[in-house]
């Protein structure tokens, strides 16, 4: 069961409410990937915003179709697994994000990922013995993210709805994602309220995301996350070879000071990012995490008052302000 749930939540079941087929709708099964497709879905676009928000003051970007793929493998029943999805590809579109490249250029839940331009993909033949597993996608989106790398537009073979009714060989989509703050999103289905940045990712269990109060309060943990990431902190406590305890003391402080900053760019209210610390913070004594690496909430607080005042007396750019944090990580090149 442990590995099944790490699973789903590292691919993120977006979109099963449009690619369900086949499965009688009350299947209790069909109805938790529903649910948990939805808090993805909710997490995947509060992410995909805090990250474009930015995009103009990062120094670590990438490219994002803003598509959420999913590989039939993951899925401890295969025979399910291609009963409750559409999988026209083993790897194919479990999601799109509202508005991203991806729905731009018309692609489609379901639809299968064959390659690019670039070459294909060889996906193999079916294992003999299905076990769960995410290598042939982690695999499959190592690749895409080096053809992302490159600059200029990409073309996209998929099979589509529309190639198999009239028996082409696939759909051609072509894809010039403009670069935004470089951080994936996804759910760890645990109850435990948790959260964590490993330098790429951002980990928010469904636990607390189901004890936010609404987008405004996901987006507050998301962005003190997605800072870590922002501000290479990672790389920065594995590289010290003392003191660790108070360089993690003062990252957290960073992300929690560039957090509000990214709220505003993304269009969402900093101030909500108190009201989810003084919430929490009053009824745990503690953060998300426990001293000594972590301030109590009271002063994480009056940190993030600070910083309120501050970007209300900054001015904007077409509604945008360079966040001091990442200006000062941008002159570290």
């Amino acid at each position: 069961m442990k590995l099944l749930v790490a699973l789903l939540s590292l691919c993120g079941l977006l979109g099963l409410a449009a690619t369900a087929r086949n499965a009688p709708p009350q299947d209790p099964v069909v109805v938790a990937y529903q649910e948990l497709i939805a808090t993805d879905l909710r997490l995947a676009t509060v992410g995909y915003h805090l990250a474009k928000g930015s995009a103009d003051y990062c120094r670590n970007k990438w490219r994002n179709p803003g598509w959420v793929l999913h590989d039939e493998r993951q899925y401890p029943d295969l025979a399910l697994a291609r009963r409750a999805f559409i999988f026209r590809r083993p790897v194919s579109i479990a999601a799109l994000v509202p508005d991203g490249p991806a729905e731009k250029a018309g692609m489609q839940v379901g639809d299968g990922l064959v390659g690019t331009d670039n070459g294909l993909i060889w996906y193999g033949g079916d294992p003999i013995r299905h076990q769960p597993s995410v290598d042939r996608l982690d695999s499959v989106k190592d690749g895409l993210r080096k053809i992302l790398a490159q600059s200029g537009p990409i073309v996209y073979h998929m099979e589509t709805a529309s190639s198999m009714s009239q028996r082409n060989e696939f759909s051609r989509f072509t894809l010039d994602p403009p670069e935004i703050c470089a951080s994936d999103v996804w759910v760890d289905v645990r109850g435990k309220r948790d959260a964590g940045a490993d330098g790429e990712r951002v980990r928010i269990t469904s636990g607390l995301i189901a004890y936010v109060r609404d987008d405004d309060e996901l987006a507050a943990v998301v962005a003190h996350e997605m800072a870590h990431n922002l501000l290479d902190h990672r790389a920065r406590i594995n590289a010290a070879k003392s003191g660790k305890t108070r360089i993690t003391r003062e990252t957290e402080e960073e992300a929690d000071r560039l957090s509000v900053w990214l709220m505003a760019n993304a269009g969402y209210d900093p101030e909500a990012a108190i009201t989810f610390w003084e919430r929490y913070g009053g009824e745990t004594g503690l953060g998300i995490f426990t001293e000594p690496t972590h301030n109590r909430w009271q002063t994480r607080v009056a940190m993030l008052r600070e910083e309120i005042a501050r970007i209300d007396a900054t001015a904007a750019v077409a509604g945008r302000r360079d966040p001091p944090l990442l200006a000062r990580h941008r002159d570290m090149q």
